[in-house]
């Protein structure tokens, strides 16, 4: 896809009208019949934004602190003889990281007021649950289907917010497993996530950052300009140009090498130490960066965010009543998707080849830039607002369906 040219009232509605933008496609709604959501919207409470900051500093530390609060996740192989010996840690995500792929899918919402379908329209806030069953702030979807029976607890990922964010970080913790190295492969290194964060959508051509649909001097993606680009290179974007000041600080981010990748889908070979300043400039450099989420003890935080008689916070339901899954990519990353991205093996997979539209048949957001039509979110007509944000829904998460529990797949040159 090539960035085009702003219209003006794209321009005008950005960011708000996302963040307007609430479907809830529960299964006993009357549009979603040909859907197959096996799970329904949970009422919740928003976080607020302090509240999320304190949830991505707990779940950023992993299952040995979220525990039971959020599914199993494999342990990761760290280190690539670069020179560090590989070697096995728990895992951990560096929150930095999480916050931008978190605002790309899904602008933090796990719980908003329905702007869509007709009968959910106006109902309390409740999960949020795209068009095609991703569910809540991660908008996970694998598993969360009809006669699909995942290993984690799909009505908790609808329910709960913590949960669903954690289910977010599980799949990048097995995209981590299943990719090659990014220099030495050392989990603290934010920069070292590059291709997991590739992969956490999707290995197809469109994420490959020698898509020739890409402009070859390309600099650092600003989410207030928009354009197309690979999702890591938006995740890279969001992270030096985060939404406001209070979400979180810039972070000039340090991108890998890739002028020796080839067109394509599937998983690049191992790169090297990121250095380079922009996607295509590595005559001007910059430092890598090492999280500073695991410093401090964020302690345990679910007592707050999900509402119930265990939990009385920010998701309603019996216990802890949140969503998990309804979209780490509800609004920012548009497209019609289909089959298996180049790194998965099984049935589904995160992104599937892209089917590319006509330019000239494609609506633009500022913030995104390319948007191809066709999403078939079967909304009623909720005005011009939500006729814009309806095309801006795009592909969802989906777990590999292989188990990764055990090795990563590294190169050792």
């Amino acid at each position: 896809m090539t960035p085009r040219t702003l219209p003006l009232i794209a321009t005008l509605w950005g960011f708000k009208a996302l963040a307007a933008f609430c479907p809830s496609y529960t299964p006993s709604s009357s549009s979603t019949s040909g859907d197959n959501c096996a799970i329904e919207a949970a009422v919740g409470t928003p976080p607020t934004l302090s509240e999320w900051t304190d949830i991505f500093a707990f779940v950023s530390r992993g299952p040995s602190a979220w525990g039971s609060d959020g599914p199993t996740a494999p342990n990761l192989t760290e280190g690539c003889n670069k020179p560090t010996a590989e070697h096995t840690v728990s895992a951990r995500f560096p929150c930095e990281l999480m916050k931008a792929i978190a605002y790309q899918e899904s602008l933090w919402q796990q719980f908003c007021v329905p702007t869509g379908p007709a009968d959910q329209t106006g109902k309390p806030a409740q999960t949020i649950i795209s068009f095609d069953c991703g569910y809540g702030v991660g908008q996970v979807t694998s598993g969360m289907r009809l006669n699909e029976s995942p290993s984690f607890d799909r009505s908790r990922v609808a329910s709960q917010t913590v949960y669903n964010l954690a289910t977010g970080m599980r799949i990048l913790a097995e995209k981590w497993q299943t990719t090659h190295c990014v220099g030495d492969a050392l989990t603290p290194t934010i920069e070292h996530w590059y291709v997991a964060t590739w992969a956490y959508n999707g290995l197809a051509s469109i994420n490959n950052p020698a898509n020739p649909s890409y402009s070859s001097t390309r600099g650092v993606w600003n989410p207030n300009v928009g354009g197309s680009r690979p999702y890591q290179e938006k995740i890279w974007g969001w992270m030096e140009h985060p939404p406001t000041s209070n979400h979180w600080p810039s972070l000039t981010a340090a991108y890998p090498d890739v002028s020796n990748l080839s067109a394509g889908s599937g998983a690049p070979a191992a790169l090297g130490e990121p250095d380079c300043s922009t996607p295509t400039n590595c005559t001007t450099l910059r430092a890598q960066h090492t999280t500073g989420c695991w410093s401090t003890d964020a302690g345990p935080i679910d007592a707050g965010f999900d509402a119930g008689p265990i939990d009385a916070g920010f998701d309603a339901g019996t216990i802890d009543a949140g969503t998990l899954d309804a979209g780490f990519d509800a609004g920012f990353d548009a497209g019609t998707l289909t089959g298996t991205d180049g790194g998965d093996a099984g049935p589904v997979s995160d992104a599937g080849p892209y089917v590319q539209p006509p330019v000239s048949a494609s609506p633009i957001d500022p913030r995104i830039g390319l948007v191809p039509p066709g999403c078939g979110c079967h909304a009623a007509p909720l005005g011009a607002l939500a006729s814009l944000a309806v095309l801006l829904l795009g592909r969802r998460r989906k777990s590999p369906a292989r188990d990764v529990s055990t090795s990563r797949v590294t190169d050792k040159r």
